[in-house]
């Protein structure tokens, strides 16, 4: 009896964790809602150098993890109008996926929540989002200095400040100069 209850409970457990796990928007469709205006979207491969790992940590003031990138490239007939690179990163036990969209000028457009894999609780409001459009670089986006913390979600405001630092970041160090694009049909 006792070992039919334990598995039970343990099952219930693990399915609930299931549970929490949503995906809010495919990347296609999250893509085609960012660049209405496009008339094409190139997939782009940035593979970082070491260099460029050491100078994106330093202005990003974290962690660069990987070496290679996509950016979704939008132009309008010849003109490139805007970039978009899709970020997964790790929160307390599982992981967050957003969709950050640069402007040419390397401000941050949007910034969008494709799937989300903690307890909803955790997940930061649209409102908390908006906080970082229309920045850059040049602005600090740390949690507690310029961007408020999240009572009750201190790990994911963290994380996706540290992600908006990161993508543009490696958008200025890497995308910014068109030689280190390598265009993937």
């Amino acid at each position: 009896m006792f070992k039919t209850i334990t598995i039970a409970t343990i099952s219930i457990l693990f399915l609930s964790n299931f549970a929490i796990a949503k995906v809010f928007q495919t990347k296609n469709k999250a893509l085609e809602l960012s660049f209405p205006n496009a008339t094409e979207i190139e997939k782009r491969q940035i593979f970082l150098s070491t260099d460029q790992i050491t100078e994106a940590e330093q202005l990003a003031k974290t962690r660069i993890n990987s070496k290679l990138y996509i950016f979704y490239v939008a132009k309008k007939g010849e003109d490139e109008i805007g970039y978009a690179v899709i970020d997964t990163h790790k929160l307390r036990t599982s992981t967050e996926t957003v969709l950050f969209v640069i402007e040419p000028n390397g401000k941050l457009k949007k910034a969008e929540i494709l799937a989300f894999f903690e307890p909803q609780d955790y997940m930061q409001g649209g409102k908390w989002v908006n906080l970082f459009l229309d920045k850059d670089l040049t602005d600090s986006l740390v949690v507690g200095k310029d961007v408020p913390n999240i009572t009750g979600a201190t790990i994911t405001s963290h994380s996706f400040a540290e992600a908006t630092r990161k993508v543009l970041a490696i958008y200025d160090i890497a995308v910014k100069s068109s030689e280190n694009y390598t265009k993937k049909d």
